[in-house]
This record gives C-alpha cells, sequence and structure tokens, in this order.
C-alpha cells in the first residue's frame, strides 16, 4: 500500500501542464471578451427595437381596457430593466485591466461570472414571470376583441415560447456563457501560475 501511495505521489509530481506562450492565451481571452461583448451589444440592439415596437402598438393600438394598458407597462418595464442589465453587463465585460494587474482581472471575471448566472437564473425567473402575467393581462382584451379559439391558440403559443426559452434555450444560453467565462479565468489563472514559477 505504501508503494502505490509513494508511486502516485511520483506520478502526480511529474504531471505538469505544458506552457502556454502569454500572446497566444491573452489573444485567446481577448476574443473571448469580444465575443461576450458583442452578443452582449446584440441583445441590447433588440431589446431596444423590441422596447420601441412595444411602445408603437401600445400607443397607437385600440386598447380599451386597463388590463392592456398595465400589460404594456409591464413588458416596457421589463425590457427597460433588462436593456439596464445589460448595459451594465456590457460595462463589466469591457474592463480593460488585464495587463495592468492580471490577478485583478482574475477577481473580477469570477465576480462577473457569479452575477451573470445569477442573473440568468434567478433573475430571469422573476423576468419571466412578470413577462407571463403581462401576457396574462393583454389576452383578457385579445379574448373580446377576437374569437375564443384565436385567443386559446394565441395564449398556448405564447406561454410554450416562454416555457421553451426559459426551460431549453435559457439552459443552453447558461452553459454556453459559463464555458467561455471558466475558460477564460482557467487560462488566466495558468498563465499567473507560469508566471510565479518563472519568479521562484
Amino acid at each position: 500500500m505504501k508503494d502505490f501511495e509513494a508511486l502516485k505521489s511520483i506520478w502526480h509530481d511529474q504531471i505538469t501542464l505544458p506552457k502556454v506562450g502569454h500572446e497566444k492565451v491573452l489573444k485567446k481571452i481577448r476574443k473571448t471578451k469580444n465575443g461576450l461583448s458583442s452578443k452582449l451589444l446584440i441583445e441590447m440592439i433588440g431589446m431596444g427595437i423590441a422596447t420601441a415596437v412595444i411602445s408603437f402598438v401600445w400607443i397607437d393600438g385600440p386598447f380599451k381596457m386597463w388590463t392592456t394598458h398595465l400589460a404594456m407597462i409591464i413588458f416596457i418595464a421589463c425590457c427597460i430593466y433588462y436593456i439596464v442589465v445589460l448595459i451594465d453587463n456590457y460595462r463589466r465585460i469591457n474592463y480593460t485591466n488585464l495587463i495592468d494587474k492580471p490577478e485583478d482581472y482574475i477577481t473580477h471575471l469570477k465576480k462577473y461570472k457569479h452575477d451573470r448566472y445569477i442573473f440568468n437564473t434567478r433573475k430571469y425567473s422573476i423576468y419571466s414571470v412578470f413577462l407571463t402575467v403581462g401576457f396574462l393581462l393583454y389576452f383578457v382584451e385579445i379574448s373580446i376583441m377576437t374569437p375564443l379559439w384565436v385567443t386559446i391558440v394565441g395564449f398556448v403559443f405564447t406561454l410554450l415560447w416562454i416555457a421553451l426559452c426559459y426551460f431549453v434555450l435559457m439552459r443552453i444560453y447558461i452553459k454556453r456563457e459559463e464555458s467561455k467565462l471558466e475558460d477564460m479565468i482557467k487560462n488566466l489563472e495558468r498563465l499567473q501560475k507560469q508566471f510565479e514559477d518563472n519568479d521562484l
């Protein structure tokens, strides 16, 4: 048993990760950062367009019931909230202290990753609830203006879309984003450890 433990210890000590060039790692990190940043920018533009369309429909639409007006307020509030969060996340992912203080940037990325996970899970759940309530209120007036079957089909389709986004698409989105951020963190930590080993 002791021989096995000694052999395991020797084997463990011999396993070292191959050294990587810092330029290559930094280039990869910048590429990932730019990709995440571009994605957030596209989402911001999309939410801006959605806010403009909803506002136009609300102003131009012949809505009479208070439920529809409340639904529109909820939709616009959700869009504005999402845009504000995206702007903050865009600013944070473009944090530029990568070269000056790498250890601070690693800490910053870990905090960003944690905050994004909270947003994409807990806060997105609340966001989805508000959207569902908005659609419930919106479909009250739609049910009066259209045949019952149209209302039911529209409402079921809307609920299925929200469920698909929440249970399938958001999970894929979270997994991809987490993977990219984790890859950035691991590469930076590996590079930092490599520099520390060189200093010894």
